[in-house]
């Protein structure tokens, strides 16, 4: 395979910018999958490349990347008994925000743009004490927690989310509408999926990158709140 060295270079970036890898394992050169940033062309980033060392890196679309890493955690998972139901346990409907009588909510995300949309609602109904509970990533409230205790933690995410809605809610609104476009550029490190507007958006935001973490159960396909900068 021949590459320009505008190719190569810009393939050089992306790899520090993308290190992630989903599989590789067994007999044969290592195989690395990174994400194709939007701003990324096949021109400018070609399919596969090889390093020095023999790896191969391999470039996906996010949509390919993300079905990709789920397919991985379902292999990890346990075996469903199919002995009286071949074609498996029925799965419950998925359901990413759900009001009780009470008033009280159950919001859940599977996919990096639902959790956008979801974590924008909840903002926007100013729910940030529902949020912090079920949707920020268990790390990032254990290290909150580590100096200060977990309920001063949720308080000060609480006036942290008042204090800033506006703002916040000026990123999700934006990012809510651009998957579908290069408006959005992936950024992928261990156990983290970074989302941010990419250059060419102009306008006043005060933040620009929204941060999805991946649950580390085994078989789970929830993600979660890892930070808003």
């Amino acid at each position: 395979m021949t590459h320009t060295p505008t190719a190569l270079r810009s393939a050089a970036v992306v790899v520090v910018l993308t290190m992630v890898t989903i599989a590789a394992s067994g007999c044969g050169p290592r195989v690395e999958y990174h994400v194709r940033p939007g701003y990324a062309t096949k021109a400018d980033l070609p399919d596969e490349i090889v390093l020095k060392d023999g790896t191969i890196i391999r470039y996906l679309d996010v949509t390919e990347y993300i079905a990709r890493q789920q397919a991985e955690r379902k292999k990890r998972a346990p075996a469903a008994d199919d002995a009286d139901n071949p074609d498996g346990p029925e799965r419950e409907e998925f359901i990413a925000w759900q009001e009780a009588d009470d008033g009280s909510v159950r919001m859940k995300a599977a996919r990096p743009d639902q959790l956008v949309s979801i974590v924008m609602r909840a903002f926007r109904e100013e729910r940030y004490g529902e949020l912090w509970d079920q949707l920020v990533a268990k790390g990032v409230r254990e290290r909150a927690a580590y100096d200060i205790g977990p309920e001063k933690a949720r308080e000060q995410f609480i006036e942290w989310c008042a204090g800033r809605r506006t703002d916040v809610m000026t990123l999700l609104n934006r990012m809510s509408f651009a998957f579908s476009s290069n408006s959005v550029v992936y950024d992928h490190a261990p156990g983290v999926l970074r989302l941010r507007l990419a250059p060419q958006i102009k306008g006043d935001f005060k933040f620009r990158v929204f941060e999805v973490e991946y649950d580390s159960k085994v078989g789970s396909d929830l993600v979660f709140l890892g930070g808003i900068r």
